[in-house]
């Protein structure tokens, strides 16, 4: 595992400190630094200045560890952030003073340095230590990334704030396949239901949703900032960062935090954290391979301190390549990752986080029910429903070359935190986005009936039937700032206020452009589109959007009986503005839409004691409508008529929700959430086709209630085991009728779609000695993709299996390790989530008598058994 992973950051004080500018004595009389760690220090000088530290925590102690500081100038006294280095036990007559309480107080301080003196004879320049400035008191929704010691590997961490929050660490996600997504990963969190059609994070048919809400219903936060997609909503996550960089992936289902900033977190909110640069300079390099021809490099370099500058930096390069597991094609993804930190002061810390990424994905076909029945007992790798892995001109619609999806994505986040008091910290985080994207797919030109919007036109082309590819090219990009103060008017009372505004626009054409005799296009990105005289882009769509959002938000935490119990109330209001333009004949050529939405929320908790918690909460969220899918109006190129009518009066999806938890860490560690919550406005999307291109569709579910428990329990490892489950049960009824077709669905009590009853992680993560090995059982039960409940997808059990051994360091390799992934180890065949959501599979009178018509869910494959192999190392 690369060092700074795991690395800490704690506050740390000193008592009788120095400049310090001994490192080479130090290295003489304790020996060579290994990892670095964190833990809180005492620390003593001598008129040689030689350096003397005794530890004030007992965990030390037990694993035989001296805790070293690095840095050039500390402050004589003060608080601040360090990275520790631990180093092995020495007996010394120097170390004599270790202290059995974790809590260095001034009275301790004073005592452990008379002591020392004592038994050493050591010169004091001054045993008093001076009353230190009044800490900045902790968020009480802030996510310790850092700070507490991962459980069960790394799959359960110790959680403080008041609602139902999951983390995996860096210690987990390093142990996980080179090449699997942040969501691929995030999979064994409790209540998460994610099914991808591939084992290397390079394949766009996956979906993931939490107590039954789909991803465009959760908010998406990296490095501060958002990460979603705004045309749909969804977050792309596998553009964001490197497994590598990845320090730690939270989850709080069922709501977010205040001062994050999200527009569609009606469900929950998902964020990522991204290491830090590494105090050392160094290197590392892994390379996998594994199955279907799957390739990956990954390369990073930290600069360490750059001179006395408080710089810092990495840069990170991967390649991933692998074939789809079935039918033709070839996908790949180029990612690039920078961070770069920026030490002011001890009351200032900027950073800055860069990424790139350039992805293609030769996309796999959703099967309907029906045709996955066929094609799993003819054993033949489902080849039978695949795109077209040949083309014959005038006979192939569903050439495999006009699936591929591409996507190109820079997201950049400049955090900046600043103490301006002892009691008022401003946090300031700029950010951008930027993203070109093209989902085309394969139709037919008829010439003589071709149209442009509502218009028939010519297409000017030499014969009656042309195939094409027909491109969906969006250019879209955000920008935004996310600004609050923390401000602590006493030592109990903390109090955030913030504003958000964020700006997003998008251009969107659905272009064509004719195949040639062997299926291919003239630009696979849409560059040579048929065009009007005029130069006007032939198509069914061709519009712009852009959006602004401004936030305010404010939360204020009492705390009582010496902050054993807390009270938070908190309010935030969304003012949200859409406005675009029609720019193909036949619809409105402006549209706008506008809300103002106030979210109150609030928690209390009480701590027990050390061990046991309770909290209850109540929030409320929002999620605007997606905006490619509910304002722009299109056409089809082939008869003229509406594909999607604009609606401009969308109203927002709206989620009032109540949690009651129980946490215990003690000698097991148990987590636990009773959560219920009730939506009006209801919103879903599903796959479906424009002109031949894959899309999504927004489908308006009106109200819903959902019920449920999650919980999850870990153990202290016993002789190198970790045991770790979790669970959900979830009950959800749709509240109303559905309107279909002028008439109305007995929906009202069934099931709502996706929305699995019983879902169950089971692992085991061991360790002894340089061998590690984690085993995970995951169960997912049956889930309806219609809402009149007449089809489902059935239940399905996977097992993945991770094996590793950290090889002794030679040569310039200092940490080599060797992984090895399988995944899906019994080869499961199995639908792993809903594309296509429908009313109903089977025809259904409607209230008012009308007969309506049966539609065809559809489902994304499962991965079958992959393995992949890496090796890797630091340098």
């Amino acid at each position: 595992m690369p060092e700074s992973d795991r690395r800490q950051q704690v506050h740390f004080r000193f008592i009788a400190g120095i400049p310090f500018s001994t490192h080479a004595e130090l290295l003489t009389l304790f020996g060579r630094w290994p990892k670095k760690d964190v833990y809180k220090i005492l620390w003593i000088t001598t008129k040689e200045q030689s350096s003397l530290f005794y530890i004030a925590n007992p965990f030390c102690f037990v694993h035989g560890w001296v805790v070293l500081a690095e840095s050039s100038s500390p402050a004589r006294y003060g608080t601040g952030t360090m990275a520790l280095r631990p180093t092995p036990f020495v007996t010394s007559t120097r170390l004599a003073a270790l202290f059995a309480t974790t809590v260095m107080s001034a009275t301790g301080a004073v005592a452990a340095t008379k002591a020392a003196v004592h038994k050493n004879k050591l010169p004091v320049h001054e045993t008093k230590p001076k009353k230190l400035a009044p800490q900045i008191q902790q968020d009480p929704e802030e996510i310790k990334v850092s700070a507490d010691r991962p459980l069960a590997g790394g799959l359960m961490k110790r959680q403080h704030a008041p609602e139902a929050t999951n983390s995996i660490s860096a210690l987990a996600i390093q142990q996980r396949g080179a090449a699997s997504s942040p969501l691929q990963i995030a999979a064994s969190l409790p209540g998460v239901n994610f099914g991808s059609s591939d084992a290397y994070g390079l394949s766009v048919r996956n979906n993931i949703s939490v107590r039954g809400l789909d991803s465009t219903e959760m908010g998406w936060a990296i490095e501060g900032a958002p990460g979603v997609d705004q045309a749909y909503y969804w977050p792309y996550t596998e553009t964001w960062a490197d497994n590598e960089n990845i320090s730690d992936i939270t989850l709080i289902a069922g709501t977010s935090r205040i001062n994050d900033p999200v527009q569609t977190a009606s469900g929950g909110e998902m964020i990522e954290t991204v290491r830090d640069p590494s105090r050392k300079r160094g290197a590392y390099v892994d390379y996998s391979y594994g199955s279907f021809r799957g390739q990956r490099v990954f390369g990073r370099v930290d600069s360490g301190e750059i001179g006395h500058s408080g710089i810092r930096l990495f840069a990170s390069y991967s390649r991933t390549a692998a074939d789809n597991f079935t039918g033709p094609g070839r996908n790949t993804r180029d990612h690039v990752d920078f961070k770069a930190i920026k030490e002011w002061s001890d009351r200032a810390k900027s950073s800055l986080f860069i990424s790139y990424s350039n992805w293609d994905n030769a996309r796999l076909a959703p099967y309907t029910l029906s045709s996955w029945e066929k094609a799993n007992k003819a054993r033949d790798n489902f080849s039978q429903y695949t795109y077209a892995g040949n083309y014959t001109p005038g006979v192939t619609s569903n050439y495999w070359k006009s699936y591929v999806y591409k996507r190109t994505n820079v997201l950049l986040s400049w955090q900046n935190e600043i103490t301006l008091t002892d009691k008022v910290r401003l946090h300031v985080v700029p950010y951008f986005h930027w993203s070109l994207v093209d989902s085309p797919g394969q139709t037919s030109i008829q010439s003589n009936s071709f149209y442009y919007g509502n218009e028939k036109v010519d297409p000017g082309l030499s014969s009656a039937t042309t195939p094409a590819m027909i491109h969906s090219n969006q250019t879209e990009f955000a920008t935004g700032v996310n600004a609050y103060i923390q401000y602590d008017p006493t030592r109990h009372n903390h109090l955030i206020a913030g504003y958000w505004y964020d700006h997003w626009n998008i251009e969107q054409s659905g272009g064509l452009t004719p195949l040639d005799a062997n299926g291919n296009s003239p630009n696979a990105t849409g560059k040579y589109v048929l065009r009007s005289p005029s130069g006007n882009i032939y198509g069914g769509t061709h519009y712009q959007e852009s959006s602004q959002v401004n936030e305010f938000y404010v939360s204020d935490t009492q705390g009582f009986l010496n902050d054993k119990i807390k009270a938070t109330i908190g309010l935030k209001t969304m003012m949200y503005y859409l406005s675009g333009t029609n720019q193909i004949p036949g619809g409105p050529y402006h549209f706008s839409s506008a809300f103002v939405q106030p979210m109150p929320r609030l928690s209390l908790s009480w701590q027990i004691n050390k061990a046991l918690q309770v909290y209850i909460n109540g929030t409320t969220n929002t999620r605007a409508p997606v905006p490619i899918s509910t304002y722009p109006t299109t056409y089809s190129v082939s008869t003229g008529k509406v594909s999607q009518a604009g609606n401009t009066n969308a109203k927002p999806e709206y989620s009032i929700g109540e949690e009651i938890g129980l946490r215990y860490y003690g000698a097991v560690h148990f987590d636990m959430a009773l959560f219920n919550m009730n939506l009006t406005n209801h919103q879903l999307v599903a796959l479906t086709y424009l002109n031949g291109a894959p899309v999504q569709q927004a489908i308006s579910a009106g109200g819903e209630t959902i019920r449920g428990i999650t919980a999850e329990l870990a153990t202290k490892p016993f002789h190198g085991f970790s045991p770790y489950i979790n669970g959900q049960y979830l009950h959800t009824t749709i509240d109303n009728n559905l309107a279909v077709n002028g008439d109305l669905l007995p929906t009202a009590g069934k099931t709502m779609v996706a929305s699995p009853k019983f879902m169950a992680n089971i692992g085991v993560n061991y360790t002894h000695g340089p061998f590690f090995a984690n085993i995970a059982f995951k169960w997912v039960d049956s889930q309806y993709s219609t809402f009149m409940n007449d089809q489902s997808m059935q239940a399905y059990k996977t097992v993945d299996l991770g094996l590793g051994y950290r090889l002794p360091r030679f040569s310039v390799f200092s940490r080599p390790t060797l992984r090895l992934n399988l995944s899906n180890l019994t080869n499961v065949s199995y639908l792993s989530s809903i594309a296509s959501i429908q009313t109903n599979s089977k025809a259904t009178k409607g209230i008012y008598g009308t007969t309506i018509a049966a539609s065809t869910p559809s489902y994304y494959l499962a991965a079958p058994f992959s393995a992949m192999v890496t090796i890797g190392s630091e340098f």
